[in-house]
């Protein structure tokens, strides 16, 4: 497929896309504002949410750069930690029976029942929720690194190591490259749980960011503000995630991708 071709073809499926955006807010206010049938109490109609935004003005754009400043900390601190800790797991055998059984206990803990624990650590400011976050992202790394690297072909190794290579130059030359696309696919699922964690630690502590506002709206049944939050984290995933996307294009370029 040429590159004209290729961006057609793109562009016509992002048309499905924006139909399919365009079809859901026609029922949303088909059946608020249209209708009626679903009463503002249980769902806001579109105008009244666009009302709430132009009222709240530059405080929820201060929420929610607080969220994503925390969500970017933790993701990155945590799959950068869960990273190399897994290399250094898959490489010394010593480190990996001695982690495995703590890795293996903590993971399935959500770290939500942590929350609890952490405020009592941490306080009500960031370092506690980034914690929690960089928690989350860790444990999918390490796993997906261990993971990874176990499924290298052992061909490339034993033709490297007939060829003199030293177990570092295995390693960067060959495990890191090889791994890339399944650590891409990790970071993914990495950015949502980040999102969830750090949403439901402003849940329970905070003085500001999107969850905070949520919970705050919540409590006074304020609805358009709890969808407006919940708009902003979709839109900020969306676009870290597409982000993310072009990026892994990038850089594994090499790969065989089907068309």
């Amino acid at each position: 497929m040429n590159k004209l071709a290729k961006l057609r073809e793109n562009a016509k499926w992002s048309m499905v896309s924006l139909a399919v955006i365009a079809i859901l807010f026609f029922l949303w206010w088909l059946l608020t504002s249209g209708t009626g049938l679903i009463k503002p109490l249980y769902f806001p109609s579109p105008e009244s949410v666009w009302s709430t935004v132009q009222l709240m003005n530059k405080g929820i754009w201060d929420h929610s750069v607080a969220t994503l400043i925390r969500v970017l900390a933790s993701w990155l601190l945590g799959s950068v930690i869960g990273i190399i800790v897994g290399l250094v797991m898959v490489r010394s055998k010593f480190i990996n029976y001695a982690l495995f059984p703590i890795i293996e206990g903590l993971r399935p803990i959500p770290p939500v029942a942590l929350i609890p624990l952490v405020l009592v650590w941490f306080g009500i400011g960031d370092s506690g929720k980034i914690f929690l976050s960089a928690l989350a992202c860790f444990m999918v790394m390490v796993v997906n690194t261990i993971v990874s690297a176990g499924n290298v072909a052992p061909v490339y190794l034993q033709a490297a190591k007939t060829l003199g290579a030293k177990q570092t130059q295995i390693y960067r030359t060959i495990v890191l490259p090889a791994i890339v696309p399944e650590l891409i696919s990790g970071f993914r699922i990495g950015i949502a749980l980040a999102f969830g964690i750090t949403v439901a630690a402003e849940f329970m502590g905070a003085q500001y960011g999107i969850g905070y506002l949520i919970m705050q709206a919540s409590r006074t049944l304020n609805t358009e503000v709890v969808i407006i939050g919940t708009i902003i984290i979709g839109i900020q995933a969306f676009v870290l995630e597409r982000a993310l996307h072009y990026v892994s294009l990038k850089v594994t370029r090499w790969t065989e991708k089907i068309e």
